[in-house]
């Protein structure tokens, strides 16, 4: 069995999409501290938070579009079933994370830390809706044998 391109970028997508959940939900442990009293080091929260989401979560959405734009006319099963794993991966760790956050010092929950949760669970959605429909589009092709020509 030979996986095609989208296949690939799907599951390219679900691997980023783990990285993203992995690396938010290490650095609000890390924000917490020991013993909840914070971070031992001075951090800017809010560029770090940037790093993450350009290293992981907006390379997992764009891939997600990619799989979903070359496999839209005739579907992709292991792409869709892929790009759905990644949805629910993020959805369920930015669930996670809002459990989290109140333990986070206030001090450290400036601008981008504390709407990161919320925007990626939405777009988890999304990404639930584009794996779908690929898998959608796979149950509507119609399946011709072009070696039975007689």
């Amino acid at each position: 069995m030979s996986i095609k391109l989208e296949d690939w970028t799907a599951l390219a997508s679900l691997g980023l999409s783990v990285m993203f959940v992995a690396l938010l939900l290490s650095f609000y442990n890390f924000l917490i501290g020991p013993e909840g009293a914070g971070p031992e080091r001075v951090v800017d929260p809010g560029s770090l938070m940037l790093q993450i989401i350009f290293i992981s979560a907006a390379p997992s959405l764009a891939l997600a579009g990619f799989a979903f734009g070359m496999g839209r006319s005739f579907g992709a099963k292991i792409g869709g079933m892929a790009i759905l794993a990644a949805g629910i991966i993020m959805i369920a760790g930015m669930a996670a994370s809002l459990q989290m956050l109140p333990q986070i010092s206030s001090q450290y929950v400036v601008g981008i830390v504390g709407i990161v949760p919320y925007f990626f669970m939405a777009a988890g959605a999304g990404v639930i809706i584009v794996g779908g429909l690929l898998l959608a589009a796979l149950k509507k092709r119609r399946i011709s044998n072009l070696d039975d020509l007689r």
